[in-house]
């Protein structure tokens, strides 16, 4: 009997070629995930520094530093809002694409079960080939010996 070979090998290293670019995917999103956020975090913490300073100088500034400083505030406070809907976005991407690898993973590894339930299937097959053809041997061995042997009593002829 021939080597093992499984069908749906193509249809296997498929998979596992699909499984590898959304995985790849998945760590760019994650990137630009992380490194958004931390741009968010950094926005953040200057907009609160310099409104803690702002409030600092209410209480004897200049009418026209107030102005600015507020118009500045505002501008972070939208830098901040925006960046929020940016990584708000990428949290949902790398959700999604967190289902599509383990959904292309869950399909890989059918695959692979199925392989390994067929590689096992054949190995039985051949054991089976196997103990059919020892058996054989055995049988015609013993049909041999008997019809060589006389059965007691018989002399033989000379």
């Amino acid at each position: 009997m021939k080597s093992f070979r499984f069908n749906l090998q193509k249809v296997l290293s498929y998979r596992e070629n699909v499984e590898e670019i959304l995985l790849a995917e998945l760590a760019a999103i994650k990137a630009a995930y992380d490194r958004e956020l931390g741009r968010l975090s950094e926005i953040t913490a200057a907009r609160d520094m310099f409104h803690d300073a702002m409030k600092r100088e209410l209480a004897y500034g200049d009418p026209e530093y107030i102005r600015r400083a507020y118009h500045y505030l505002q501008d972070l406070s939208k830098q901040v809002d925006a960046q929020q809907i940016t990584v708000h976005r990428l949290a949902v991407e790398k959700e999604v694409k967190t289902a599509e690898v383990i959904k292309a993973s869950q399909d890989r590894k059918i695959l692979e079960k199925l392989r390994e339930y067929k590689a096992a299937e054949h190995k039985q097959e051949l054991l089976r080939e196997e103990q059919k053809f020892l058996d054989e041997v055995a049988g015609n061995k013993y049909v041999r010996r008997r019809a060589t042997k006389r059965p007691m009593g018989w002399k033989n002829e000379s």
